[in-house]
């Protein structure tokens, strides 16, 4: 049976959580069947080619979903250290994508990481795979305090407000 759909919290200005960033993809991420996932809702202006979502554009939301991914299992926000992006064919502009991320295996200092984008149909458009270091407790603290939390999301990182030394 699969897991309840359970949000994340966004930001305001992010390329791709953010929603008052008007050129950006305004997505949302949530946990859903032990994977953080976001939905890619291409416009016009993401796209390279007519039709056609910029690689640029797919990089961005499944590295973020990685990032995520890295950030549940460490227990830490986490930023890229490396990416590794296999276009498997275009992403067409006219049709809903989905980014799926899973963590591999992690300690407390690296995450490695596997994201996908796929259609409805099952159809694979990207395969990548990541590593992903922790900021530390402080910096973890002051992006999740930037965070928009409406009630609900997911709350990863209270354990550091209780013991920050962790």
């Amino acid at each position: 049976m699969p897991n309840k759909r359970k949000e994340l919290p966004n930001s305001t200005t992010c390329f791709v959580c953010g929603e008052k960033n008007h050129a950006g993809l305004q997505t949302r991420f949530y946990i859903e069947d032990d994977a953080v996932k976001a939905k890619l809702t291409p416009r016009d202006w993401h796209c390279g080619y007519a039709n056609v979502v910029h690689g640029g554009v797919v990089a961005a939301i499944v590295d973020e979903c990685m990032g995520w991914a890295a950030a549940r299992s460490i227990g830490r926000m986490c930023y890229t250290a490396e990416l590794s992006v296999r276009y498997v064919k275009p992403v067409p502009a006219d049709r809903d994508t989905v980014a799926i991320a899973r963590t591999k295996r992690h300690s407390k200092r690296i995450a490695f990481v596997e994201g996908r984008l796929v259609d409805d149909d099952g159809s694979e458009y990207v395969r990548c795979e990541g590593k992903f270091m922790p900021l530390s407790a402080e910096e973890t603290l002051a992006v999740d305090d930037a965070l928009l939390y409406r009630g609900g999301e997911e709350r990863m990182f209270d354990s550091l407000r209780r013991n920050p030394g962790e």
